[in-house]
């Protein structure tokens, strides 16, 4: 892998950063309408700060994309091509993402009913 292939696959997954941002806040929204929508709930700023943080982690996972095909140029020689299954990657860490922000979301809006 040249710097012009790396520079490729960076704009390849930055490309498509966007439409996972927009995947995961639609569902992370959704789950947060359900949320406020089933009773009385009082936002704090711990809600929005944490909101963040959310935001902030699922964008990192996202960044592993990158990491996995420069672990797999520098290491092993390009033996696992993950370059062929970015795509795969890409909509399966989608999903992944979008269901468990989802799944967190409802989770944390029902814990007063848990406990």
């Amino acid at each position: 892998m040249t710097i012009e292939e790396l520079k490729l696959n960076i704009k390849w997954w930055e490309s498509k950063r966007w439409i996972y941002n927009l995947a995961v806040g639609f569902f992370g929204i959704f789950g947060i309408y359900d949320g406020i929508s089933r009773g009385e709930y009082s936002w704090s700023i711990d809600d929005t700060i944490g909101i963040i943080i959310w935001g902030i982690g699922a964008n990192i996972f996202y960044s592993l994309g990158v990491l996995l095909e420069l672990f797999d140029w520098y290491y092993l020689k390009n033996k696992v091509r993950i370059k062929k299954l970015r795509m795969t990657f890409f909509i399966i860490g989608l999903i992944f993402s979008c269901f468990w922000t989802l799944w967190y979301s409802w989770l944390y809006f029902a814990k007063p009913y848990l406990f």
